[in-house]
């Protein structure tokens, strides 16, 4: 695998079609997104792509208008599920003054809608061409001074026009990077780098990160708690357990996972329900034992916007955080919402303070259950890295004065993560390839995407073989 990386690298560099090479870097990107192999970032892409495309516009005449503002958010797609769009939402209305969005990909026409109440002007490319997309973008970052990016890990479109303006135009680039887990573009080009844990700080030391760091913390709200939540369940009450998260973050790896937890709940509470939000049951085959095995009273719902969300967790007597990936800083903000807050200390944490509420086995947290016990002191911890004040403080201070934070978490949390956890096997081909993925790459280059498919394992071949056939059938059904 980590030869066919570098051999796509390669063919980005030496690509004389400049459409192509970027068109071709968004895939190697999308790959490596996918597919931990111990790669992080590609600043020499990033510079090389950027540097060819600086050159193109050494002449270019950008049609001015009299619009110009200070601040620019930047999102590759708005979600309506979540943490990753309402973070941004957040950030935005921290400012005095309403700042505007620029959609570098494009949105659900709902999606949209929604973050336009956020902001002033909402601007979406519509270009198609890789080059096109580019020069609309940095036609459109010409108006602002500060650029905060909240875009995809393989979202080079937007990187190279802000290496372009940066250049040229002596923009300030704010990167906001979500997805601090996994490989992202973006570190050649941030003059500031936000940290939002200790596991992104961490992974971080494996980038090359050209511009400062700055602890920025997610932002939790915090809601009115109810008076007592210290609770000893009698084993026949009716109670509802409740765990929210995407598909991924419940599959196991490396024989970790939440099957035991939630067994153990059903077994001991045998009145009681679990409720899964965000993951799909019709692909997500981990859960297909535990719903034969406890039926109804293990509820897996696929979908739920947020506001729904919001009054089903509500109704929960306890709320389990997904596992073995956490739900960040969800968790924490449950815990903030006066609800019972349990889980399991996973590999990748330091989201929040938060995480002092988990514990290591699953009968150490059926304790917990059984004799629950509310934590002012977390509770008051969370609020000082977590609450929407103190982000913000830190945030404003980044934007507007250039101060930077030193990240707090490493102080409250006591690390006993791995930053290697997804990391697979380089030769052992154990990766999930996307069907938009493994497509391009065939318009692209037979080639690649052949090698590529060969250099899966069979069960990793056989999935994606299962998701083109449905992919295709989707498609026929919708024509």
């Amino acid at each position: 695998m980590k030869k066919l990386i570098a051999d796509l690298e390669s063919k980005i560099l030496s690509e004389a079609d400049i459409n192509q090479a970027l068109d071709t870097a968004r895939q190697y990107g999308s790959l490596l997104w996918f597919a931990d192999i111990g790669i992080y970032d590609a600043p020499t892409i990033e510079d090389n792509l950027i540097e060819r495309c600086v050159k193109l516009f050494q002449n270019y005449v950008i049609d001015t208008c009299d619009y110009s503002a200070p601040v620019v958010h930047v999102i590759s797609e708005p979600l309506l599920t979540g943490g990753h769009t309402r973070l941004m939402e957040k950030l935005a209305g921290m400012h005095d003054d309403s700042v505007d969005l620029i959609i570098s990909r494009g949105a659900s026409m709902r999606a949209e809608q929604r973050v336009r109440n956020f902001f002033s002007k909402t601007s979406k490319v519509s270009s198609v061409r890789p080059l096109d997309i580019v020069i609309e973008l940095v036609e459109f970052f010409y108006s602002y001074k500060k650029i905060i990016l909240h875009i995809h890990p393989d979202d080079i479109f937007t990187v190279v026009a802000c290496g372009v303006v940066k250049r040229l135009y002596d923009k300030e680039v704010f990167f906001v990077n979500h997805a601090d887990h996994v490989f992202s573009y973006g570190t050649s080009v941030a003059d500031y780098y936000f940290e939002l844990s200790s596991y992104g700080r961490r992974l971080d030391l494996k980038k090359t990160i050209l511009g400062k760091k700055s602890f920025l913390g997610i932002p939790v709200k915090v809601s009115e708690a109810p008076g007592d939540l210290n609770f000893k369940p009698n084993k026949d009450q009716q109670l509802l357990f409740i765990s929210a998260g995407s598909d991924v973050k419940y599959k196991p790896n490396k024989g970790v996972g939440i099957f035991e937890l939630v067994s153990s709940i059903l077994e001991v509470y045998r009145s009681s329900k679990f409720l899964v939000i965000g993951s799909n049951l019709k692909t997500s085959f981990w859960w297909w034992s535990l719903k034969l095995k406890y039926g109804g009273r293990l509820e897996i719902r696929s979908h739920l916007e947020f506001d729904e969300y919001n009054k089903a967790v509500a109704k929960a007597d306890y709320y389990v955080d997904s596992h073995p990936i956490p739900g960040g800083t969800a968790f924490a903000e449950q815990y903030l919402s006066g609800r019972r807050c349990v889980g399991l200390v996973s590999p990748i944490q330091g989201y929040s303070p938060a995480d002092k509420l988990k514990r290591s086995s699953v009968d150490e947290v059926m304790t917990c259950i059984n004799d629950y016990r509310h934590s002012e002191s977390i509770f008051e911890e969370i609020l000082a890295v977590n609450g929407i004040e103190n982000v913000k403080r830190r945030y404003l201070a980044c934007v507007l004065k250039g101060e930077v934070c030193e990240n707090v978490l490493d102080v409250s949390n006591k690390w006993s993560g791995d930053v290697t956890f997804f990391k697979t096997d380089e030769s052992s081909g154990s990766v999930d390839v996307a069907v938009p993925t493994i497509m391009s790459l065939c318009t692209l280059n037979a080639g690649f995407a052949l090698r590529l498919f060969n250099s899966l394992t069979v069960l990793k071949k056989l999935k994606l073989i299962a998701k083109l056939v449905l992919f295709v059938v989707k498609n026929k059904v919708a024509q």
